[in-house]
């Protein structure tokens, strides 16, 4: 199973290599930044569950980086660091988009205690994958843009999301769900296949037909048949 990730971002190297040693005996996989340009590159390149950010940091500070996370839509929740906060200075960075501020220097208790608090769920996309798609399958127009917009994240990182968590495409894995859908009302109900195909998604019996077919090996009608067959005997 991947481990989850964590970037830290700070130009002071001591501050990173402490705060990788804290998160040393802990589940995660650790990327570091010494500026903030590099810090964002790996938060578009990578999916980055969780970043801990140096608010000064060299090249983009934390609140610009914050910006660019929020604009692109990046999938990652933000901690940042100070060593000069104010509670007006910390009311400005959570309305950023900042999960949390904390202040330097950090010690490794409270830092852990912050980092489990604000790690994502493992699950939690796709959790929320499944959901949406239990939620939208019967709709013959949903669309990739339809998940973007719900789930707000930009398209190139929406794939990748996707599919990591999912195994499948987004078109391969609405199909899965609605074809397991139609079998299951095949199974349990005299609907005929036309109704069963537009409850599910599919635009025309025959292409509930095309995608049956070529996930059990035969149409849904013979299907039926043979689960008819099945339980008479």
């Amino acid at each position: 199973m991947d481990k989850q990730k964590i970037l830290i971002v700070d130009h002071d190297l001591l501050v990173i290599s402490e705060l990788a040693g804290f998160l040393w005996d802990e589940p995660y996989e650790i990327c570091l930044a010494g500026y903030g340009v590099e810090g964002l590159e790996i938060l578009r390149q990578e999916e980055i569950d969780l970043a801990v950010v140096e608010l000064h940091v060299e090249g983009i500070d934390g609140i610009t980086l914050l910006k660019h996370v929020k604009e692109e839509k990046i999938q990652t929740a933000m901690l940042i660091m100070t060593s000069l906060r104010s509670a007006e200075l910390g009311e400005q960075l959570i309305k950023a988009g900042a999960a949390s501020v904390f202040d330097k220097p950090i010690e490794r208790d409270v830092f852990l205690t912050q980092v489990k608090r604000y790690m994502p769920p493992r699950d939690m996309w796709k959790t929320r994958f499944e959901v949406f798609l239990e939620d939208h399958y019967s709709n013959p127009d949903l669309k990739f843009e339809d998940v973007m917009r719900y789930f707000r994240f930009s398209k190139s990182h929406g794939y990748a999301l996707f599919k990591k968590h999912l195994g499948k495409a987004f078109r391969e894995s609405l199909r899965k769900v609605r074809i397991e859908k139609a079998k299951l009302l095949i199974e349990e109900t005299p609907l005929p296949i036309f109704e069963i195909a537009a409850h599910c998604g599919f635009r025309s019996s025959s292409r509930l037909n095309e995608a049956f077919k070529r996930l059990y090996g035969m149409s849904p009608r013979a299907y039926r048949q043979k689960e008819d067959i099945r339980v008479r005997n």
